[in-house]
């Protein structure tokens, strides 16, 4: 237990000198990450009026149970013929013991109420916490995480110190009182005795000092096969719809069976321990007993004790010996505690590459202007050069389009742009300011902000007109109406049976593709953005669609710099080029540089990577044609 308290100090002297660096300001969309790392000092810090009160009346409840064997001793007495120096009568006893117990009861659950609520209070608060720095963490960092093992994190850990910060708590507590006061007492009642009948437990302390190292790894390995496991469950059932579609149930239960095979053996592992600890305290009690009724048998022959005190004495010794049963099932939920504290510390310790910069906006919009010079980013480990030296400029209101092969970094370009990816200084300018220095509120808040649509069309399991006001609480019913003529959604919402009531399901798995992506710009568009950055969002609706959307964008649905409607400044990635043929300027990207960059009509001319991707589009295209020619 020392090195225990060695280890906590430790570590909590590193946080605090880790907080101690002074605030440095640094925020993501106006919140700080976390400081650090927890430690259980800092955890209890908060609940210490709680637990004090706790304290007190886990005193007043061992109070009730140590006086109870000195009323039996005085009681025996009584009935042996030596009561008459008894300050009490044997009813008067009787109803003491009684009270006492109905009393002790009380204060027991009173205690157990307030220590295990200030468990559950730190689990709250914890929780908290955690889900706030997640939300400050940047989109690498869930890029390399799993999020089963997130969604493990969040509730078996949280559990297991909530586990710690009450159940262990109330049985360290009460141990201590137990010991402190039971101690003086047995040697109260004889010295010899109580010494002889205590040599056992020090062995207790050795045992649970030899287990403890063994069962803070094994509880580690175990919780991080949790993990695994959650990240098996959540994947197979958000894909479940993929998994039908190739038949691959068997393959996906097999996965499911190898992870919950780890779960069961690191799990049965962790428990031969913890089942050993119960029996092996239980052992050295007895040897306890044993040992002080040898003892007390001689002392009473001597004359040095009475019957009465032979009985105290063993009623104290089994007072003191359930502290130490209990102390395997405390240990195991304090090492459990502390694996799961190291896994959420694990989380609260990263930092995220993306935080605020000082500059914000007025009320005013951005102006939308953009301009991208000798743009890095490196990806993968090890890191390679996704996009590399590339420059560009945007003037506000113009339609820019990005083409490329899989892979050459077009996807990279908006999400820099978006500031979701970490850049250098100077490389990306919005407005004329470096995109660092701007706040990420400033930039993302609506309206006039910047908005980005993925190609997955993302949407929350919610009604389709909650999905589409998601980024634009303040929308109105107009807004929304005329967002979905934009997209070209009427005709879907007509047909749902309750309209933009309609629950969409988890990833708006009752959709088709082409409608989440409709919904999914939909979205966007109603935060009336003044720069629009658009991934392939367009690649799952009709080609005669796509067009009727492409010329809505041109018409104008975001918001100038006075917060009058204007055209957007629109980015869009697109593997199919016709929906680029009206854009202002083109740019191809191979392996992340740049290659050329002309209007539609320049770059079929130039006979480039653009011509080529075009010729190699429209073959496909007129391919396509003939074979539903043959197959009509």
């Amino acid at each position: 237990m020392a090195a225990t308290r060695t280890t906590l100090a430790m570590h909590f002297v590193v946080v605090v000198a880790v907080m101690a660096e002074g605030p440095s300001g640094t925020t993501v969309l106006g919140t700080a990450p976390s400081p650090g790392a927890r430690t259980l000092g800092m955890l209890f810090s908060p609940q210490l009026p709680m637990m004090a009160r706790g304290f007190l009346w886990l005193m007043l409840t061992n109070l009730c149970a140590l006086a109870v064997p000195r009323l039996v001793n005085i009681g025996i007495d009584i009935v042996e013929g030596r009561g008459a120096t008894a300050p009490l009568s044997l009813s008067a006893v009787v109803a003491l013991i009684v009270t006492l117990a109905v009393v002790g009861g009380v204060v027991r659950t009173q205690s157990r109420l307030v220590l295990f609520n200030a468990g559950r209070d730190v689990e709250r608060a914890l929780r908290e916490d955690l889900f706030a720095h997640l939300a400050t963490l940047s989109s690498t960092y869930f890029g390399r995480s799993s999020t089963g093992d997130l969604m493990s994190r969040l509730t078996n850990d949280l559990t297991n110190i909530r586990l710690l910060a009450g159940f262990a708590l109330l049985n360290a507590l009460n141990g201590i009182l137990v010991v402190v006061v039971t101690l003086p007492l047995l040697f109260l009642l004889d010295v010899k005795v109580a010494a002889v009948s205590l040599l056992p437990f020090p062995l207790v302390i050795i045992a649970a000092q030899l287990v403890s190292k063994r069962m803070f790894r094994r509880t580690r390995e175990n919780q991080d096969a949790i993990g695994a496991l959650s990240t098996v469950v959540q994947e197979s059932l958000a894909g479940q719809m993929v998994v039908r579609a190739f038949s691959q149930e068997d393959l996906v239960v097999a996965r499911f069976v190898e992870k919950n095979d780890r779960v069961f053996h690191t799990s049965m592992r962790l428990a031969r321990i913890r089942l050993l600890m119960g029996p092996l305290m239980g052992l050295m009690a007895s040897f306890a007993t044993a040992a002080a009724l040898f003892s007390g048998g001689y002392a009473v022959a001597a004359g040095r004790m009475t019957i009465g005190d032979i009985v105290e004495i063993n009623t104290r010794l089994v007072q003191l010996a359930w502290p130490m049963i209990a102390l395997g099932f405390t240990l195991s939920v304090w090492q459990r505690g502390k694996a799961s504290l190291s896994r959420i510390n694990e989380v609260l310790v990263a930092r995220p590459d993306v935080v605020d910069g000082a500059q914000r906006r007025s009320a005013n919009s951005l102006q939308g202007p953009i301009k991208v010079s000798g743009l890095v980013v490196n990806v993968g480990a090890p890191p390679r050069r996704g996009v590399d030296d590339l420059s560009i400029s945007v003037p506000a209101g113009s339609f820019v389009g990005v083409v490329g092969k899989i892979g050459s970094g077009k996807s990279l370009l908006l999400k820099a742009i978006a500031r979701q990816l970490p850049v250098e200084r100077g490389q990306i300018r919005i407005d004329d300011v470096d995109v660092i220095d701007w706040h990420l509120s400033a930039l993302r808040q609506a309206p006039g902000g910047v908005a980005v649509v993925p190609e997955d069309g993302f949407l929350f399991s919610a009604t389709l007109r909650e999905n589409l006001v998601f980024g634009a609480a303040a929308a109105t019913d107009a807004d929304v109406e005329a967002v979905v003529d934009l997209v070209d959604l009427r005709r879907d919402v007509e047909r749902f049976p309750q309209g933009l009531q309609t629950i969409v399901g988890e990833r708006g798995v009752t959709l088709s593709g082409g409608q989440r992506q409709r919904v999914a710009l939909g979205r966007a568009l109603l935060a009336r953005p003044a720069i629009l950055l658009l991934d392939d969002c367009l690649s799952a609706v009709d080609v005669e669609t796509e067009q009727n959307i492409i010329r809505a964008l041109q018409s104008g649905f975001g918001v100038d710099a006075g917060g009058h409607m204007a055209a957007a400044t629109i980015i869009m990635v697109s593997h199919r080029l016709s929906a680029l043929k009206v854009a202002d300027l083109i740019i191809s990207l191979d392996q992340g540089r740049g290659v050329e960059r002309g209007t539609h009509e320049e770059l079929l001319a130039s006979g480039g990577l653009y011509a080529t991707l075009w010729g190699e589009q429209q073959r496909r295209e007129e391919l396509a044609k003939r074979l539903r020619g043959d197959a009509a």
